[in-house]
């Protein structure tokens, strides 16, 4: 029974595995790379291409084209529509899981079913269920959904177990994703300590700078003609723009050419241009990454022993001469593309050497590195905060006129916080006379610092505590959040005279069994291939 960890990305997928010797592989693609493009291209009814074939196919149809979903994965209401039928992000993403698992097993020869899938480290509650969700869509058993950098840190940690305690800051920046995390490694264990990000900041980004001066160079050299009217032009563009991005890494120059309408351009574009084309984007990052130095400072980490680069977006000379130059770090680039992977599947086997009764046998492994994985401990913390809605106690009208005073979000359970994490019971009280039930409505941070305003968070789910006696205003509720170390939350409020309370875990998405196996019905009905 081999075990497998999943880089579902933004723009690249990868996915691999671990040997008899405990040493991570990557599982090649159907046709020999180590990653695949995350691109469905909807040939026709329940026909999809998923990989370089389906990227190659958007410039023929790029209206049966579905790339970049990662972005909206956990966002209520986001469907698209191939060929009058729906899919969402997560079903989008189930058809590229897919496509790993087959070619994985055609390529190894070992069954795809038990997966540690990856994610942004600031991904919330809401995309983490997506992304789970995707798996079981896709037929996998999700054992758990893993931080990209704490996969990353996993996998350079079995690479080089240097003794000691070490603090590892991670930088990682893919294809439409960016989070930065700070991680405490000591002998078997591997602790997060704070982590920071933004979903929408990545590589497209970069390639959409690029495509911006690319039209704009053609339209002032044919001012008759618009490529950025037509979506196939835009397509190839893009293509254009992603092929030179990659280039400049190695080479300092790089000549472009572009034809649309008849007439053609060539473009000299230099590592330097990219460079002023994207600087904000750039500093977009290196805010972020003095955020986290700054939380981890709070945390009594003043130092870093080692700053790991991920995502193939580093390879950019760009990168760590901006970490050199603004933070006096001195990054490592360590196989940028394929570590999460390795690490996802890492942590696949200490979680199945934890829980698997005969583990050895079970895993294909000796009984000596069993026990050494069951050994390992992978602690994580709460990515963003979260908390309930309630009037807010300073406004005048809290007293005279609930119903009209200002509503605030209280955060019960802050970001950066260890899991497995209990706030224990927060107190609140009913806000009106008579007051028989109260909604708990449990709201979560979605800016990039928390922040008590409703518009600066998003509702992502509800209770109701029904039996309240009926009292004059200010009746004691006490309200709970535990998370569990896989990010699980369940939260407990209760009405102290009485002792009625709720109790409920989240239901993020409104995606019951129901739902997710009509989903996974659909989805197995698809032909897929790479």
């Amino acid at each position: 029974m081999a075990t497998f960890g999943i880089d579902l990305g933004t723009t690249h997928s990868c996915i691999a595995y671990v040997d008899e010797s405990t040493r991570p592989v990557i599982a090649k693609s159907a046709i020999g790379e180590d990653t695949t493009p995350s691109v469905v291209y909807f040939e026709r009814p329940g026909v999809a291409l998923v990989g370089t074939a389906a990227k190659n196919s958007a410039l023929l149809a790029p209206h049966l084209v579905a790339q970049l979903v990662k972005r909206d994965m956990g966002r209520s209401g986001v469907e698209f529509t191939y060929h009058r039928e729906r899919y969402t992000p997560e079903k989008i993403s189930a058809l590229v899981l897919r496509e790993l698992a087959r070619a994985a097993e055609e390529n190894t020869g070992l069954p795809v079913r038990d997966v540690v899938i990856t994610v942004p480290a600031y991904f919330g509650i809401a995309e983490r269920e997506a992304t789970r969700r995707a798996g079981e869509i896709a037929g996998l058993n999700v054992l758990d959904v893993l931080a990209e950098p704490v996969a990353a840190a996993l996998h350079h940690h079995a690479v080089d177990e240097t003794p000691g305690t070490r603090h590892v800051l991670v930088y990682d920046l893919g294809g439409g994703t960016f989070d930065t995390t700070v991680i405490r490694v000591s002998g078997d264990d591997v602790q997060v300590v704070c982590t920071d990000g933004d979903g929408e900041l990545g590589g497209a980004d970069w390639d959409q700078r690029i495509v911006e001066h690319l039209l704009s160079t053609f339209r002032d050299a044919h001012p008759n003609l618009d490529p950025s009217a037509d979506d196939l032009a835009v397509q190839e563009f893009t293509d254009r723009a992603e092929e030179v991005k990659k280039a400049l890494s190695a080479t300092m120059s790089r000549n472009v050419a572009l034809r649309f309408g008849g007439a053609a351009v060539n473009v000299r574009f230099t590592r330097e241009l990219l460079e002023e084309l994207t600087a904000d984007l750039l500093d977009r990052t290196a805010a972020i990454t003095e955020r986290i130095v700054e939380t981890a400072r709070r945390k009594g980490v003043d130092r870093f022993d080692e700053v790991l680069l991920a995502g193939g977006m580093t390879r950019m000379p760009v990168v760590a001469a901006a970490l050199q130059a603004r933070f006096g770090l001195s990054p490592r680039l360590s196989e940028p593309d394929l570590a999460v992977a390795k690490g996802a599947a890492l942590f696949a086997l200490i979680r199945q050497a934890k829980s698997t009764r005969g583990a050895a046998r079970q895993l294909g492994i000796t009984e000596a590195d069993a026990a050494a994985m069951a050994k390992k401990r992978v602690s994580t913390v709460v990515p963003r905060a979260f908390g309930v809605k309630a009037v807010d106690p300073r406004d005048p009208l809290a007293l005279t006129d609930p119903m009209r005073a200002r509503q605030m979000v209280a955060h019960l359970l802050q970001a950066n916080t260890r899991l497995p994490a209990d706030t224990g019971p927060y107190p609140f009280q009913t806000a009106i006379d008579n007051q028989r039930m109260v909604e708990i409505e449990v709201w979560e941070q979605a800016g990039p610092t928390p922040s008590e305003e409703l518009a600066d968070n998003t509702k992502i789910g509800h209770g109701m505590l029904t039996g309240i006696p009926a009292r004059p205003a200010g009746c004691r509720i006490e309200v709970t959040f535990a998370m569990s170390e896989t990010g699980e939350l369940t939260v407990h409020a209760k009405e102290l005279e009485t002792g009625n309370d709720v109790r409920f875990e989240l239901n993020i998405g409104g995606a019951d069994r129901g739902t997710i196996a009509k989903a996974r019905t659909d989805i197995a009905g698809h032909s897929v291939s790479g």
